[in-house]
């Protein structure tokens, strides 16, 4: 089929004139042009012979010319059809001039359809074709060429996009619409000499007749690849493959579905203090075709999100840095892929896909319980209390214990109730009280501007995780046994066994009356408080007795005896009643004189008689307690 711009320019051409004054070779030069025509497989053949000549100018020029091959229709005015070939040279430079006279070369082409039947060839002269002048040097008249008409689409395109490729073409006008459309895919240009050699697949042939337009489907498969494709009109009897007009490309389409894979191991490390966070991923790709696409989630990744999409960087980079914006604390899970110039990314994550461990983010100071502590209560309640510094009013408070040590991880501890967190507080009844518990507290809450609720798992020792352990069960006291006993003895006469927390009368006493607290055997300390009053007292250190008068302002002893751990303590207690003695004076007839004399021997009478009665006391006294030591000693050897 004839070009229309090709047309019009070689419509234009032949209203000049075609015998001109140029300079050169012309048709007395003896060029001579032969040219067939085979039907059957409408190949053309021209053949061009130099002149037998030893005309040296001649030859130079036949050396030295390019020429120009037209086929043209003569009606009243020569119309020229096609340009056959340009830059045509009989003979080579380099050609002696025996070698160029006479000889020729041959040419083949494959002429276009056209409505006309005979056509003429010409030999020009390129220089002078250029600049429009038109001198025959050669021609051969009235060659038949039957060609049939171009039966095929024209105007063939195609591009890919997302997994298809859309191939569209035009019909030309007065097509006849008894066929099916045929669409072949093949590595390699078509053309009408290559067609039965070059391999090529059939994409469809069953595509209805006046159809501009057809898409490749490649969901279901993987391809990266440049291709071309045909598109051509299967007729009953006939399918033109000629490839005359523009039916095929003559420039692949690159195809490409297949993602590039990214594996490795991928790191998030954030930094409280310039607040950014540094992905990491090791060694880059050096691709210019490629860059790293970089996406982060609030929760553990399967699949990127691209609405989490962050940032595109060059693919041969290791690392990069993402700002973490203020006001926000979060868990983050980041995921890097690649993507080709394509568009082509696989989204899908496996456990080879270079994903983050969850990193936390925080720009918020305080995001923590504080002050952490543990009661219990006289019922066994135990009641767990915090301050809430966070801000956070929709955040709830997670309480975990532990029997084995101090909780930094949430591995092997019991999660009890969940409070919201401005309770600031939380009470349990434990079923399995123990002798040392540990406690923490944690929360969930979602913060900044991120809507998910996500649990923050950090502990921190004294801060929202005790270090020291609470006792859950009842203090238990161990009793401690006594193994010496105590008495109180008086002058006198009485004897009472002191115990611990005994509460001891002694009765009314007077000053010839004395005391003597007394222990089986010598003890650390043996003390009576508050026995002349408060804050005063007296002691007996590594001794078994400890004896003082009745005669004491207090009329009383807290008493406590210690033995390393062995420990009573006592009361005793006494009405103290001073005793006055009377003398009888029978001389009352003596003068006043003899009469004091008489009171002074009298009372000097009285007071041997006191001492020798509280001299006598004290002896029996320590004999008695002596008696009963040695009793007491007794009983402990057979008892052993």
């Amino acid at each position: 089929m004839r070009s229309a711009v090709l047309f019009v320019s070689l419509l234009l051409l032949s209203y000049i004139p075609l015998v001109t004054y140029a300079e050169g070779l012309d048709q007395s030069s003896g060029i001579g042009i032969e040219v067939t025509h085979d039907s059957v497989s409408e190949m053309t053949t021209i053949i061009i012979t130099a002149p037998e000549t030893v005309n040296s100018s001649l030859l130079d020029d036949l050396k030295t010319t390019e020429l120009v091959i037209v086929r043209v229709h003569q009606t009243n005015a020569p119309e020229i059809i096609e340009i056959v070939a340009t830059g045509v040279k009989i003979c080579g430079v380099g050609d002696l001039n025996s070698e160029c006279s006479g000889s020729s070369i041959t040419l083949s082409h494959y002429p276009i359809p056209s409505n006309y039947t005979f056509f003429d060839y010409w030999i020009l002269d390129q220089q002078n074709f250029d600049n429009n002048l038109f001198n025959i040097i050669a021609s051969d008249s009235y060659i038949l060429q039957d060609t049939s008409p171009v039966a095929s689409v024209e105007n063939l395109s195609a591009s890919y996009s997302n997994g298809v490729t859309d191939l569209a073409w035009d019909y030309p006008e007065n097509t006849a619409m008894n066929h099916s459309i045929m669409i072949y895919s093949h590595y390699s240009p078509a053309t009408r000499d290559t067609w039965n050699e070059i391999p090529k697949t059939i994409v469809s042939s069953s595509i209805p007749a006046g159809t501009t337009s057809y898409q490749v489907d490649h969901s279901g498969t993987s391809v990266e690849r440049e291709i071309y494709y045909s598109v051509t009109l299967l007729y009953p009897t006939s399918e033109d493959t000629r490839f005359l007009g523009s039916n095929t490309l003559t420039s692949p389409v690159w195809e490409d579905n297949t993602a590039p894979l990214f594996i490795g191991d991928l790191t998030a490390t954030f930094d409280p203090i310039s607040d950014t966070t540094t992905i990491d991923w090791g060694a880059g790709v050096d691709d210019d075709d490629l860059v790293i696409n970089i996406y982060r989630s609030d929760k553990e990744l399967d699949m990127v999100d691209s609405s989490r999409f962050i940032d595109s960087v060059d693919a041969s980079l290791s690392s990069t840095v993402v700002q973490v914006p203020f006001g926000e604390h979060r868990q983050s899970w980041y995921a890097i892929t690649l993507q080709d110039s394509a568009g082509n990314e696989i989204k899908e994550l496996t456990e080879a896909s270079p994903v983050s461990e969850p990193v936390i983010e925080s720009t918020i100071d305080i995001t923590t319980v504080t002050n952490l502590g543990v009661e219990r209560y006289g019922d066994g309640t135990i009641v767990i209390t915090w301050d809430d510094e966070t801000g956070n009013p929709e955040a709830v408070a997670r309480v975990w214990r532990s029997f084995t040590g101090p909780i930094t991880s949430l591995q092997n501890v019991e999660e009890l109730a969940s409070v919201n967190l401005s309770n600031e507080q939380a009470s349990h009844n434990p079923l399995n009280p123990q002798d040392e518990a540990w406690y923490a507290v944690t929360i969930d809450a979602s913060w900044g501007s991120g809507q998910e609720v996500w649990h923050d798992e950090t502990l921190v020792l004294d801060l929202n995780s005790l270090s020291n352990p609470i006792r859950e069960t009842d203090e238990v006291v161990e009793e401690v046994e006594i193994t010496f006993s105590a008495q109180i003895i008086t002058t006198s006469g009485i004897r009472d066994n002191i115990t611990d927390g005994a509460m001891i009368s002694l009765g009314e006493m007077d000053q010839n009356d004395i005391l003597v607290i007394t222990t089986s055997y010598p003890v650390e300390n043996i003390s009576c408080y508050g026995i002349a009053g408060d804050n005063t007292s007296i002691h007996a250190e590594m001794d078994w007795a400890l004896t003082f008068n009745a005669n004491q302002s207090g009329e009383e002893c807290g008493g406590l005896i210690s033995d390393g751990d062995q420990e009573i303590t006592f009361v005793l207690s006494w009405n103290y009643v001073e005793t006055v003695y009377e003398s009888n004076n029978s001389q009352n007839t003596v003068d006043d004189e003899d009469d004091d004399d008489d009171r002074r021997e009298s009372k000097g009478e009285e007071s041997s008689d006191v001492a020798a009665i509280t001299i006598l006391s004290i002896l029996i006294l320590s004999l008695l307690i002596y008696l009963a030591v040695m009793m007491k000693k007794q009983d402990y050897s057979e008892e052993e």
